[in-house]
């Protein structure tokens, strides 16, 4: 093979690589970090429910695993927004965090109506193991006509003890003065079923943010308020 030829391949191979990149179909990248984002949202959606403990009551074990599930949505959601780039998707996802977060707040308003001392049952709710709503027969159907023949009992009074919440630990890595909102890395909250985590949250009271700095460790209770994720309570450490 004489040098001329030899010049003439290997111009060939470099006109070849560089037009490689203009050949192939143009995708926007991942975003950096997206990976261990959703491997994260698999570990946590993977192992939520092999910790749930179950207590036998059907509507109880209902209630917590329906929120579980909702808040692993939700977490997917929110890590679709914050990585993902197709607009349908997106779109896809802030619908998932509305429902989800509206779903959520339903099923804790019962979860705390449960524990009341004076909580009853509904006049006309059938026995445990009735079935579909779509299933009717003389063995569910003459109890519901029975009790509903009774008085309706007043509503139950709400309960005056606010609930208390527990103080969880983490760092703050980034304040939102404009939107009132903190993004904070932090340990698990038992009251929400939330693992440890990195999320953005809403504060009750954006005064909370003045005396809070970037970096800085803090103690903090968080609660679903009016369907969202909301810091009720922080302190520095």
């Amino acid at each position: 093979m004489n040098s001329r030829y030899r010049l003439y391949l290997a111009g060939s191979l470099l006109l070849g690589a560089a037009l490689v990149p203009f050949l192939q179909p143009s995708f926007a990248q991942p975003a950096k970090g997206a990976m261990a984002a959703f491997d994260r949202v698999k570990e946590v959606m993977s192992n939520r429910f092999k910790d749930i403990q179950l207590s036998g009551d059907p509507d109880k074990d209902f209630a917590l695993m329906l929120v579980a599930h909702h808040e692993d949505l939700i977490f997917l959601a929110k890590t679709q927004l914050e990585f993902g780039g197709d607009q349908d998707l997106r779109q896809l996802a802030q619908k998932i965090l509305v429902e989800q977060e509206a779903q959520i707040e339903q099923t804790k308003k019962w979860q705390a109506r449960r524990k009341e001392a004076v909580y009853r049952a509904q006049p006309d709710q059938p026995p445990h193991g009735s079935g579909p709503l779509d299933r009717r027969g003389p063995a569910t159907e003459a109890p519901r006509t029975a009790q509903a023949a009774s008085p309706t009992p007043p509503p139950a009074p709400k309960s005056s003890a606010a609930a208390i919440l527990p103080l969880v630990s983490g760092t703050i890595e980034k304040i939102d003065t404009a939107e009132g909102r903190l993004t904070i890395a932090h340990g698990p909250i038992p009251n929400l079923n939330m693992d440890e985590m990195t999320m953005v949250f809403r504060v009750q009271n954006p005064a909370m943010l003045k005396s809070l700095k970037r970096g800085a460790r803090v103690r903090f209770s968080a609660d679903r308020v009016q369907g969202r994720i909301t810091i009720t309570r922080i302190e520095t450490r």
